[in-house]
């Protein structure tokens, strides 16, 4: 709340052009087809064509060599909601294909990126091909070692690569400066999916249409919960996936489904990536993800139902030491004003380091400051990163790298490790670079609206004509709309703990409900009776065989009188 209020260009009158016209859908002219292929994505002809990604030739000649001979397969994956849907699907299709894939997933203590027991174990195990999924752009030692080895190594990735790129067999990452493929944001899954969709030009009768179709409830997952932009191919994606995640045939979704109370007709991106998502994340924040892997690949339901009870409780823990550490870590920023500087660089010995990141998301948002959360292990410190929109976090790491072990991720997120010994230059060298390059309008909060709708336009037909936006996410956000001029009628504390502000408003002949998520506002400054300008996003709720208007309000002020 209190945040500055800015109102995007007003472009068309339509409200959908104008949406699609703020997100970059469309230009000012020539938008029919544009709009058409937006909101009705074609399956058949809206894929881009995964020979343009880089080494692809020699990926996928490798790959159906190892399919021929019978080779085991090393599949190396990361331990999070885009790396273990991205194993579940190799594993799907590798054994579909008759061949014999061997996962290894790191735990969280040996930390993201390969480490020397995963590597020994896939090669002493008979692999003579690894297949990396959601890493490797930056394991440049690792690619030599298996050189040396003669292991043949494929890195699929879609982090962004350094200044050199492993010397491996292949590597797979539609951001290499070479790349040809016309999207870059696929997230690691998304990478995957591509192989998988070539392999199919090959083998077509095992990697079938229908096959691609029904394993897209694994590519939506990662593509939703890895926050990359839900646009181009991650549209569709996320589009046919959340049909497919609607009448998913995966046991271990099933059962998830059923464990976590989530209506699996209603399924949206909201349930993926704050429902699904994070159960997938948790067993891999705190200790090993396994237990995400089987629950994916299994078909047996009794082991289903098991997994996903375990996933359930890995997941109320994992909220809990969030929680926890929250309210330490701001505790702590205040106590110590580590948020004088235009970043905030906090670290603790009691922090878990499997949860600091949603940590450093929160953090973010409560301060509107970039935030490193780092975890002390003895001599070394782990970190998460996580940036505002103007600060590409990876490329103040890359300034002062050198007092970094290890660093990658993207420009809005990314993972440190680093010796204790080099904190304290670590964060002089941060602070230095952010306050010369984050100006100070970047830091004010700034809340971004799309337009400006009048109150007499608010009706159950246009926000039920919004829905053909979905899904929504980073790239395609929920809309964001200003009314000025509501009386309020009633307003009251919901929710357990009084945490949300439920509101009821007028125009003089309708009335809108609405509810404030986590308030935190001032309830002397909440008079019924009184006018107030809302900024909100549109919604709908079904209830007693009707649609009603329900409004998530973002912030609201007091009517300013003409």
């Amino acid at each position: 709340m209190g945040k500055t209020w800015t109102i995007l260009p007003k472009k068309f009158n339509d409200v959908l052009q104008q949406l699609l016209y703020n997100r970059g859908i469309i230009s000012q002219s020539e938008n029919d087809k544009k709009i058409e292929s937006f909101l009705s994505p074609n399956f058949e002809t809206d894929f881009h064509d995964p020979e343009l990604l880089p080494d692809f030739h020699s990926a996928i000649n490798r790959i159906s060599e190892a399919i021929k001979n019978n080779e085991i397969i090393g599949v190396y994956a990361d331990y999070d909601a885009d790396g273990i849907p991205g194993a579940a699907l190799f594993f799907r299709a590798l054994s579909a294909l008759g061949c014999k894939p061997l996962v290894y997933i790191p735990t969280r203590v040996q930390g993201y990126g390969f480490n020397q027991s995963g590597i020994d174990y896939l090669i002493d195990s008979g692999c003579k091909l690894i297949i990396s999924v959601d890493l490797g752009i930056r394991e440049i030692e690792y690619a030599k070692y298996l050189a040396k080895k003669k292991i043949d190594l494929i890195i699929t990735d879609h982090h962004e690569p350094g200044d050199i790129v492993p010397n491996a067999l292949a590597v797979v990452n539609p951001k290499l400066e070479s790349s040809k493929y016309p999207f870059r944001e696929l997230c690691g899954t998304g990478v995957v999916f591509k192989i998988i969709q070539a392999l199919g030009k090959i083998y077509p009768e095992v990697i079938t249409e229908k096959f691609l179709k029904w394993n897209l409830d694994l590519v939506a997952i990662s593509t939703i919960s890895d926050v990359v932009p839900l646009v181009d191919e991650n549209r569709v994606i996320s589009y046919f996936g959340l049909k497919v995640l609607s009448k998913t045939r995966n046991i271990g979704l099933q059962q998830l489904y059923r464990v976590a109370e989530i209506d699996q007709s209603k399924i949206d991106a909201f349930n993926v990536g704050f429902q699904v998502g994070p159960r997938i994340n948790a067993p891999g924040r705190l200790d090993h993800a396994t237990a995400s892997f089987e629950l994916l690949v299994t078909e047996d339901k009794n082991k289903a139902y098991e997994l996903a009870l375990h996933l359930q409780s890995k997941n109320e823990k994992r909220q809990e030491a969030m929680d926890k550490i929250f309210q330490s870590a701001t505790k702590k920023i205040i106590d110590l004003n580590l948020n004088k500087d235009n970043i905030i660089i906090v670290s603790d010995k009691n922090w878990q380091k499997g949860v600091i990141g949603p940590v450093a998301s929160r953090l973010v948002e409560k301060f509107s400051l970039p935030v490193i959360v780092l975890s002390e292990d003895g001599d070394m410190l782990d970190g998460s990163c996580r940036s505002i929109s103007s600060f590409d976090i990876t490329k103040a790491l890359e300034f002062c790298s050198k007092y970094l072990d290890g660093f990658g991720g993207h420009s809005g997120a990314a993972g440190v490790h680093l010796k204790k010994a080099n904190l304290s230059k670590f964060t002089d060298a941060m602070i230095k670079y952010a306050k010369k390059n984050i100006k100070d309008e970047d830091l004010l909060p700034k809340l971004i609206i799309d337009l400006e709708l009048q109150r007499e336009k608010i009706s159950i037909n246009l926000f039920r004509s919004l829905e053909k936006l979905e899904p929504f996410g980073l790239g395609n956000s929920r809309p964001i709309f200003l009314t000025r001029n509501l009386r309020l009628i009633s307003h009251r504390l919901v929710g357990k703990g009084d945490k949300h502000l439920q509101l009821k408003f007028t125009d003089g002949i309708a009335e809108y409900k609405g509810v404030v998520f986590n308030h935190d506002l001032d309830m002397k400054n909440i008079s019924t009776g009184s006018e107030y300008d809302i900024v909100y996003q549109p919604g709908l709720n079904f209830w007693n065989g009707k649609n009603w208007i329900d409004l998530r309000i973002i912030d609201l002020k007091i009517s300013e009188k003409l």
